[in-house]
């Protein structure tokens, strides 16, 4: 077997880290979100998550986070660079980029456009960790 070029996780270890880590963002009464903000951490959109907010794959260890719709009213445009996942007290545990798209990508947080304008809707087509 050739040397890994970054670090490689077992199966078990990621199922582990990712059920510890919808613990940490379950563990307070309530969903918690997700926050898309611009280079200048602007908020761009908000968007509520399921509760609890997701679910561990038990084969890959990937954690799916579960959108509870979509922010209907953008408070403001700019382009989307990043999203924070919080917990219910708006903790923020998750910083990953976005990007746009209409297929999950692991490590990201897929957008239905990065380009967003004030008042007009946002949808997060998936968010996956692992």
């Amino acid at each position: 077997m050739p040397a890994p070029s970054s670090a490689t996780y077992s199966a078990a270890a990621k199922v582990a880290a990712n059920t510890a880590f919808k613990t940490l963002l379950d563990a307070e009464s309530g969903p918690g979100s997700i926050a898309i903000r611009d280079n200048s951490d602007v908020l761009l959109a908000e968007i509520a998550l399921t509760d609890p907010c997701g679910s561990v794959n038990g084969t890959t260890g990937q954690l799916t986070l579960t959108p509870d719709g979509r922010e209907e009213s953008a408070p403001a445009g700019g382009t989307a660079a990043y999203a924070e996942i919080r917990d219910a007290a708006d903790a923020v545990h998750l910083a990953m980029p976005c990007q746009a798209g209409t297929v999950a990508v692991s490590g990201k947080c897929v957008i239905n456009s990065l380009a967003i304008t004030a008042g007009a809707p946002v949808e997060v087509v998936s968010a996956v960790i692992g």
